[in-house]
């Protein structure tokens, strides 16, 4: 999975993708792929394709963590999750 392949695999998790500051990185975003309200040249994930800025609840919090635990389980090296906007789920 190191080889980023997975990136569009999974619904909320990407990587990891290797960080100079932090070794290997696993991304956790719960929002849609490529909705954000920024279009940051070094996102993982490429230009943003929706801009959006509107509040709600985009995920299902416990399809999340099965997929965060599944990714741990089979990877070998992870040294840090990075969240990404993680909205509040009320």
């Amino acid at each position: 999975m190191s080889d980023n392949s997975n990136m569009k695999q999974f619904k909320y998790v990407f990587g990891p993708v290797p960080s100079r500051r932090l070794g290997y990185s696993l991304g956790i975003n719960n929002i849609p792929y490529k909705v954000c309200s920024y279009s940051c040249i070094y996102c993982q994930l490429g230009k943003t394709i929706k801009y959006s800025v509107e509040r709600k609840s985009y995920s299902d919090p416990e399809s999340v963590r099965k997929e965060i635990e599944f990714v741990i389980g089979k990877e070998a090296r992870i040294d840090i999750l990075h969240l990404y906007p993680m909205e509040s789920q009320h």
